[in-house]
């Protein structure tokens, strides 16, 4: 593929384009339109040559068309299916030049989306979200190879933006009361209302280190009190897990039994998406919407709490469900208070 545009003596600039075998030129008053001109007959000869070739052969036309296929073929089996389909149908908005043929997409039209994502005025991406972006981009070119459509995977050659560093954030006490008479939630009652139930979801959280979605869609018969656990039929892992309980866990998932469910087939009345907008309208009320709390450390804070109960790293793998004990150091988060205090203990049994 060649493209070139020069002036010529008399001032005017021509332009040449050469794609394969077709090779086009032509003349044009000002160096602009040269460049558009070129630029928008390199793409003609390419669309062109492309259509040709899936006449004769079974080969996917544009990039756009690939990710159709993905989306219906790949995303549709996945738990995660209905937000990787959105996502997708987020890119075909998106990235650049999206009707090319995928032989010829350019790994430069990806960077080109990292840098218009993150540096736009309006709701720019964090890093963190380019990354998930990349990654499943990563997986339908991977998918495009195995193929055979394209010979290689464009995003190996685009720079991704440095992961961010892990979120260490705590959960402090005076937050916790805060946002309980923000939810108008007394512990220990059983809720009445849902913004109630999102108090005690909240609370469970805290105590077992459990995801929201885990909580909120928990059937009766997953609860099994007696036995001090809660079954995970579907984890995020995509394998089973069992919850256990201490003491207080069982007291608060008693309350949630005893909630009236009416036609609920669930545990909690409130649905996952519900419950996401009822805190941040409580976080609001309860004047932390600059205290930097979301709902997820509740996790951070239960690892950070249970870690220094269980005397094997591993048995807090096991009660989080990590299969990579990495991830007990992204989530375990003492404070300074709490390692002193760990250090005095060690200097007293040195001592005695």
């Amino acid at each position: 593929m060649y493209r070139s545009v020069y002036q010529l003596k008399n001032g005017k600039w021509r332009a040449e384009v050469k794609v394969d075998d077709v090779r086009k030129t032509k003349v044009h008053p000002s160096e602009f339109a040269a460049k558009n001109w070129a630029q928008q007959i390199e793409r003609d000869i390419i669309l062109n040559n492309q259509t040709l070739a899936a006449l004769r052969s079974d080969v996917v036309l544009t990039l756009s068309e690939a990710l159709t296929r993905y989306a219906n073929e790949v995303s549709a089996h996945k738990k995660t299916g209905k937000k990787e389909k959105q996502r997708i149908e987020y890119f075909k908005n998106t990235l650049k030049n999206i009707d090319w043929p995928l032989v010829k997409y350019k790994s430069e039209f990806l960077a080109d989306y990292r840098d218009e994502v993150m540096k736009r005025s309006i709701k720019p991406l964090k890093p963190s979200t380019v990354r998930r972006d990349f990654s499943l981009l990563s997986s339908f070119f991977s998918w495009c190879r195995e193929k055979k459509w394209i010979q290689h995977n464009l995003v190996s050659e685009v720079k991704l933006p440095p992961k961010p560093v892990n979120r260490e954030r705590r959960i402090e006490q005076l937050e916790i009361e805060k946002m309980l008479a923000a939810l108008k939630y007394t512990p220990g009652t059983i809720p009445k209302t849902k913004m109630q139930e999102v108090a005690l979801i909240w609370l469970i959280a805290l105590a077992t280190g459990m995801r929201s979605g885990e909580i909120v869609n928990r059937l009766p018969r997953e609860v099994l009190l007696a036995k001090r656990l809660v079954i995970l039929p579907d984890t995020k892992n995509g394998t089973v897990r069992k919850v256990p309980l201490d003491t207080f866990a069982v007291e608060l998932w008693t309350l949630a039994m005893k909630i009236d469910r009416k036609a609920s087939p669930k545990v909690f009345t409130v649905s996952d998406s519900s419950r996401d907008a009822l805190f941040r309208k409580a976080r609001t009320q309860a004047g932390l919407d600059g205290a930097d709390l979301t709902f997820h450390d509740s996790r951070h804070e239960a690892a950070s709490l249970m870690a220094r109960r269980l005397k094997n790293a591993l048995t807090l793998c096991k009660v989080f469900g990590w299969k990579d004990p990495k991830f007990a150091l992204v989530y375990y988060n003492p404070t300074n208070d709490e390692i002193a205090d760990e250090l005095d203990q060690s200097s007293n049994t040195i001592l005695e």
